[in-house]
């Protein structure tokens, strides 16, 4: 199928621009359940938003009864082709590190900033204006091309998980949650949590599992010391009351060391004036400015890389201790080791190691049609022709079914702005999604192209 380029850059992407703005606009974060929605009010807002947005440009849409999920449909093959999208976002952290509104889109110096705009709001809407162009100059898939709209990626999948019990598998489909040119191997991730009797003094915060502890309150002995400490690491830190406010630099879960976890660098500091803590003598041997646990699993690495750590919440008082463990597996190690060799490490500190998750790895042939046909556009939107598909350490929906990958959205993962203060995503990339989309979907949906 011919894609007229001008036309849609002309007349499609200023339209999915301005809806994608509208879309940033609904705080869209997990929350408490209301009556009609099991994930939030936000939640609920921003699938209605996303549901009514397809109708008004004539799609097929369903929209789950208890709110836990929706999709856009196309075509009418027997098999289902998905692309699976997510309309919640993480948490905006500390307000004051925040140089726009999260929730009030902006454009400035050719970007546009606010929460979601590249995770994963902005992609998703861009499909939707990519399946618009097709219906548009009928293009006939060979599948049903669905367009699903997730609400908890961010957390724990429920959305996903329903969707796959009620709706039943893709045959395939790909997800535009990760990288160009194209995620042709995910690593494990295991989520787990550290566990431990009470400690003299206080320590909490962080948010989720898959984000860096950016922000945490300490309370306790050694105060003014661990305060001098961190300032000579050139970490932020101040006095609120009792408390010491120590503020690093927040970073996905997936690039830990782009990050200034405060969590992991306050229980350093406590473990320079007192060994008594086993908590911070297994973080100061372990965890602090290490991200790959290289004295437990000197030898876990292979072609998708090392394996990855990262801490995203601390809960630490007089009654027990909790630091989270966020873990991005290489493709050939399993669970198992993981926790056979991190609970006899923690057993040395009076540790105990609890299992929260554990999402297998994925790996598909880099000689398979899907990532050939992929790599085709790719290379044809952008000349570069030395592009490869890569693997990452991050975990995308293509996780949740057989045969999908991370195709898309973040062009330079050297500069990802995913979960970050300040998020942003540049227009010209969004244009270009645009046309890798288009172009795309007439390929991975015709069984004989």
């Amino acid at each position: 199928m011919l894609i007229d380029v001008k036309k849609l850059q002309e007349e499609y992407f200023p339209l999915a621009l301005e809806k994608i703005k509208e879309i940033i606009k609904i705080p869209s974060v997990r929350s408490e359940p209301v009556s009609d929605g099991p994930f939030g009010q936000g939640t609920k807002d921003v699938l209605d938003f996303a549901i009514n947005l397809a109708k008004e440009l004539g799609f097929k849409t369903y929209q789950d009864p208890q709110n836990r999920y929706g999709f856009v449909e196309y075509g009418s093959g027997e098999e289902v082709f998905a692309i699976l999208g997510h309309l919640d976002v993480v948490p905006t952290g500390d307000l004051t590190k925040w140089e726009f509104e999260p929730f009030q889109p902006i454009v400035k110096d050719g970007k546009l900033f606010g929460r979601g705009a590249f995770d994963d709001k902005g992609p998703t809407i861009i499909n939707l204006y990519a399946l618009k162009y097709l219906k548009d100059h009928n293009f006939n898939p060979d599948y049903r091309i669905r367009l699903i709209y997730g609400l908890t990626e961010e957390t724990d999948w429920t959305c996903i998980e329903t969707y796959m019990a009620t709706e039943g598998t893709p045959a395939l489909g790909y997800t535009p949650d990760g990288a160009f040119p194209v995620v042709y191997a995910e690593k494990g991730i295991y989520d787990g949590d550290i566990l431990g009797s009470g400690e003299p003094f206080t320590l909490k915060g962080g948010e989720a599992y898959n984000c860096v502890a950016d922000l945490v309150y300490y309370h306790g002995e050694f105060k003014t010391e661990i305060a001098k400490w961190l300032t000579t690491e050139g970490i932020e830190n101040y006095l609120e009351g009792e408390n010491l406010i120590v503020k690093g630099k927040a970073s996905h879960g997936s690039f830990p060391d782009r990050g200034i976890n405060a969590a992991l660098a306050t229980l350093n500091a406590y473990a320079q004036f007192s060994n008594q803590s086993p908590i911070a003598n297994f973080v100061k041997d372990h965890l602090y400015q290490a991200f790959n646990f290289s004295k437990i699993f000197p030898t876990m690495v292979d072609e998708t890389g090392h394996l990855i750590v990262n801490n995203g919440i601390v809960e630490i008082d007089k009654t027990k201790s909790r630091l989270t463990l966020n873990l991005r597996v290489p493709v050939t190690f399993t669970q198992e080791e993981i926790v056979a060799g991190l609970s006899a490490e923690l057993k040395k500190y009076q540790l105990e190691l609890k299992s929260v998750d554990w999402q297998i790895p994925i790996h598909m042939a880099k000689d398979s049609m899907m990532i050939t046909n992929i790599m085709k556009v790719y290379r044809e939107v952008t000349g570069d022709q030395k592009a490869q598909p890569i693997a990452l350490g991050g975990g995308t929906y293509a996780k949740s079914m057989p045969n999908c990958v991370a195709f898309g959205a973040e062009f330079d993962l050297e500069d990802s702005t995913m979960h970050a203060y300040n998020e942003y995503v540049r227009i010209s990339d969004l244009q270009k999604m645009l046309e890798i989309y288009t172009k795309s979907l007439p390929l991975l949906t015709k069984k004989e192209v």
